[in-house]
């Protein structure tokens, strides 16, 4: 339970899905019961994803623009180490 709370506490800081409803529960409920609900759907998010084997996806962050920014410069070496871009000299 403290955990959960701690962890609730700790989402309430950030960008993600989870602070969105943590202000909307704030307004009406309070910053302590805000936490603890919060700490309560975190539960049920854990607990469906370890049911289903899945892994948590943000719907508030582009994971797709993550991936790409990350290994672009990479990707663009493997193209001209094969041969399918040349670099001009």
């Amino acid at each position: 339970r403290r955990i959960l709370c701690e962890a609730a506490n700790a989402v309430s800081r950030t960008r993600c899905a989870l602070r969105e409803k943590f202000k909307s529960l704030l307004v009406r409920r309070g910053r302590k019961r805000a936490i603890f609900a919060l700490a309560h759907k975190i539960l049920k998010i854990v607990f469906v994803l370890i049911s289903r084997g899945d892994y948590y996806r943000d719907a508030t962050i582009n994971y797709e623009k993550l991936t790409v920014g990350r290994n672009a410069s990479r990707w663009m070496k493997m193209l001209e180490k094969y041969g399918y871009i040349t670099v001009a000299a």
